[in-house]
């Protein structure tokens, strides 16, 4: 089963967010980015995105959506 989460991205978008597929997370990157403190998604397909989120609040997002599929 997939576990989707939305993130703030900082890619143009409708509403300033993406969905993804946690299970498809390769890794987690925070860096500065064009003056800009950033965490970097890498996707297991060779995506990336640029979030607002922290790595831990990331992992916190996921690790809840995992909890509520299994309860």
């Amino acid at each position: 089963k997939a576990h989707f989460i939305k993130l703030d991205t900082l890619e143009e978008t409708h509403d300033g967010s993406t969905i993804i597929n946690a299970d498809n997370i390769s890794s987690i990157k925070r860096m500065n980015y064009n003056d800009t403190v950033q965490t970097i998604i890498l996707m297991v397909g060779g995506e990336r995105f640029g979030v607002r989120q922290s790595p831990d609040e990331i992992i916190e997002l996921v690790q809840n959506v995992q909890q509520e599929a299994y309860a």
